[in-house]
């Protein structure tokens, strides 16, 4: 009888030989450039980068083509190029070796996984490379000379999955190029893939991760059954998946990766791990080694025997403890932002106002790499830190992040935008500006501190006329304590820090229906002199006697 762990693993693993297993790529490409230049064929890295994937029959019949020599043949190119690649590939030996595919390999033979090997190389070329390697198990290998076609066509794996006497739809493909890819997904095999110079897609039954490096059976296995959609009871966390620009990082932690080490009383210590370097507490110290290469979620012993929990942090634990020359929009401001301003995926969104970029991550993440954030910063000294920020939370530049140190008023680019966010101090010197640029129907959000910067923010936006009626909040949250049949209000809570300010972009040349109704008694009296609402009736502004005042005149 088979048991659920085993039901629940692959039939076998198919592997994939160039780029997948060993990094045969790049020796592959330079001898494609000297037996081109050996028969006088102009053949560049980017010619080779171009057919990666491609069999080498298929690859000398492209060179003979190009050439257009009868006296030399697409057999002359393929032998001259398998005699070089062969060479090189030999004096390399168990170098050949990718990053952890040796390991997981050797692992897969502990467990007594069924395993194959699948490629477009020719099986003699195979043989040749793999006496110079240490012995690797497989059970089947199917090289690109023993079937009808090639990749991308599935007719190897099939053939693998017969030879093993097993469902090639149960089976799991490691592969590193879109061809192979697809090769595998048009087996009925799940893939995941290991890109090495062209990125892959995902798809359905299909998976992208970053390297093989620190990747187990278990992490696998647990992968394989994401792609079936069975759910994975298992405690070790998905392997690295790319995940685009979202700053959401998996598996095993990694030399540079910052951590949160949390104690049994709930303190938190934030560190970015360093190979030969210690986390020092008033508990004792923990090296770093200690937890890099570890799955995310476990727990390490200080040198004084206290324990703590080791996570990645949250973004919102990001946002409050990253270095900051300006004051923060913090995580229950940032959340109400994203859904009364709907910052939506590949939306166009201005921000004006960036501090320490906290809300720029925030929105970032929610639009996506489709997405365009045109962010606004005066000083030079907060957009730096907001950069800084920015690009070590997501692991890399955004491609449509553009700041720009300056006025927003001086500096606003003349392009249309879906939303818009002001973070400072005068947001009504800047209605205009930004009503000029934001699409009808769009959506304004401002972020003021105080009372008064609120009510001249609704008011101008009143006056102005050519928005909707501003909807004004503030968030506060309270912690809670639930244990047993004690539920009560924890000690914890975040009460004002800001208001938030929402309004909506009307047509050119409408103006907003005029206000049922009535303002308070007192509310556009004699004290008051900032903009009069153009839609409220004059019998309820009770002008003074000086006349009314005209927009943004104190």
């Amino acid at each position: 009888m088979t048991n659920s762990f085993t039901a629940a693993r692959p039939a076998a693993v198919l592997w994939d030989f160039d780029s997948t297993l060993v990094d045969t790529e790049p020796i592959w490409m330079r001898c494609e450039v000297q037996t081109a230049q050996h028969f006088g064929l102009a053949w560049s890295e980017a010619d080779s980068q171009a057919i990666v994937g491609m069999s080498v029959w298929g690859l000398a019949d492209l060179m003979a083509e190009r050439l257009g020599r009868d006296d030399v043949t697409a057999d002359d190119l393929r032998v001259d190029l398998e005699r070089r690649a062969v060479e090189s590939m030999a004096q390399e030996g168990e170098k050949l070796f990718l990053p952890g595919a040796h390991e997981l390999l050797t692992e897969m033979r502990q467990q007594q996984v069924r395993i194959a090997l699948v490629s477009s190389t020719p099986r003699y070329i195979l043989e040749a490379i793999l006496a110079s390697l240490p012995e690797l198990g497989f059970e089947a290998i199917v090289g690109g000379d023993e079937v009808e076609n090639n990749k991308p066509a599935p007719d190897g794996y099939v053939k693998a999955a017969e030879l093993l006497g097993v469902d090639v739809t149960k089976c799991l493909v490691l592969e590193d190029s879109p061809t192979g890819a697809d090769a595998g997904q048009a087996s009925g095999a799940v893939v995941v893939a290991i890109p090495s110079t062209i990125p892959v897609p995902e798809a359905r039954r299909r998976m992208v991760i970053d390297s093989l490096e620190g990747v187990t059976c278990t992490l696998l296995f647990q992968l394989y059954r994401r792609c079936i959609g069975r759910p994975a009871k298992m405690e070790t966390p998905a392997i690295p998946v790319s995940d685009g620009l979202s700053g959401v990082r998996s598996g095993p932690l990694q030399a540079g990766e910052r951590v949160t080490l949390t104690d049994n009383k709930g303190r938190r210590h934030s560190v970015q791990l360093t190979p030969g370097k210690n986390f020092h507490t008033t508990k004792g110290h923990i090296a770093h080694e200690a937890m890099i290469g570890q799955p995310e979620g476990i727990t390490v012993a200080a040198s004084s025997g206290t324990v703590f929990l080791v996570l990645r942090p949250l973004m919102s634990d990001y946002m409050v403890s990253m270095p900051r020359e300006a004051a923060v929009i913090y995580p229950k401001d940032a959340a109400q932002i994203l859904m009364w301003g709907d910052i939506f995926p590949g939306a166009r969104v201005l921000e004006a106002g960036v501090g320490s970029g906290a809300l720029s991550i925030a929105m970032l993440r929610a639009i996506g790499p489709e997405g365009k954030l045109n962010s606004y910063e005066r000083r030079q000294e907060f957009a730096d830190v907001a950069k800084a920020n920015v690009e070590n939370f997501l692991g890399q530049p955004h491609p449509g992040w553009t700041l720009t140190v300056g006025d927003l008023v001086e500096s606003l680019r003349d392009e249309p935008v879906d939303r818009a966010v002001l973070d400072m101090l005068a947001p009504w010197e800047c209605i205009d500006a930004v009503g000029d640029v934001l699409v009808p129907g769009g959506v304004l959000t401002c972020y003021v501190a105080t009372a008064t910067q609120l009510g001249r923010v609704a008011d101008t936006l009143r006056t102005h006329g050519g928005w909707t009626e501003p909807h004004a909040t503030e968030t506060t949250t309270r912690d809670w304590h639930a244990e047993g049949l004690a539920i009560r209000p924890g000690h914890g809570s975040t009460g004002h820090t800001g208001f938030l300010i929402h309004s909506r972009r009307l047509a050119p040349g409408v103006e907003a229906p005029m206000r049922k109704r009535r303002p308070a008694p007192g509310a556009y009296g004699p004290d008051y002199h900032g903009p009069r609402p153009k839609n409220i009736p004059m019998s309820n502004q009770e002008v003074p006697d000086s006349g009314v005042d005209s927009p943004g005149e104190e």
